[in-house]
């Protein structure tokens, strides 16, 4: 996640607006990119459910709308949509997880050290 919004400043430096999709608001806040919509839809289906082209086009067009409307940088929005499965039924996340989530389950890390490894630093002006 933090690799995106460093790759998105640096592109919004060349003079590139960025907009960016996410599941996981309070992560992709921390690492401050420059403009993301976000939709509770699960890992992996972002855009929303295999061949439905026009659920797909509508978030397209909410991100296209972001870019266009967004007044600065650092500015999120969070969609309208949920996702049509029942949330019980839903499998919100992969059967393998992250290589963090592991370290995290096992406490090789904290969540504390966690957070801190994905804050943005440059914008903090700690670099």
């Amino acid at each position: 996640m933090r690799s995106v919004g460093l790759l998105q400043c640096e592109i919004e430096k060349a003079g590139i607006p960025t907009v960016s999709v996410s599941t996981i608001p309070e992560m992709t806040e921390r690492v401050c990119v420059p403009r993301a919509a976000f939709v509770q839809y699960p890992f992996g289906r972002v855009l929303g459910m295999v061949g439905d082209r026009v659920g797909q086009r509508r978030v397209c067009d909410h991100l296209v709308d972001l870019l266009e409307t967004a007044a600065c940088p650092n500015t999120y929005k969070h969609l309208p949509y949920a996702w049509p499965e029942p949330p019980e039924e839903t499998k919100w996340r992969s059967d393998v997880p992250p290589p963090i989530g592991l370290l995290l389950r096992q406490g090789k890390i904290s969540e504390e050290e966690f957070l801190d490894t994905f804050r943005d630093q440059a914008r903090e002006g700690k670099n």
